[in-house]
């Protein structure tokens, strides 16, 4: 079953991968085109409006040619309190070398981010019991 990221992180994750996008001089439709889906749907993920999953974030970071972690950890207000928003000072903020993850590093990573993530649901639903 598919993993899906939470709706509180679902924006701030759209967020990311069209900063990363743009930041690397791709077109959504360029993205779109190599995971397999039209670009109106792909566009949907990065604005926030479906649900996305880690295994969207994987293809997305395959293609974009980064570590699948950035995609879910960096926040885009970080950018802008920067106060550069030139693509090279995106990606020298947050590291990318134009390289990815091998297969295995990629599956241990996943397993780690649905844990990191079945844990924050269980937590929120013990606060929620808590109130």
């Amino acid at each position: 079953m598919e993993q899906e990221i939470t709706e509180f992180k679902n924006k701030a994750v759209g967020k990311n991968i069209s900063m990363y996008r743009r930041a690397l001089g791709y077109k959504a439709s360029d993205v779109a085109e190599r995971i397999g889906m039209k670009e109106q749907t792909y566009l949907k993920y990065e604005r926030g409006e479906t649900q996305i999953t880690v295994e969207f974030v994987q293809k997305v970071a395959d293609v974009l040619e980064i570590n699948p972690l950035l995609l879910l950890t960096v926040s885009p207000g970080n950018i802008i309190e920067n106060g550069d928003n030139s693509p090279n000072a995106i990606l020298a903020i947050y590291g990318h070398h134009n390289q990815t993850t091998d297969p295995e590093q990629t599956k241990l990573l996943t397993m780690l981010v649905e844990n990191v993530m079945a844990m924050n649901e269980k937590i929120l639903k013990l606060l929620e019991e808590k109130k």
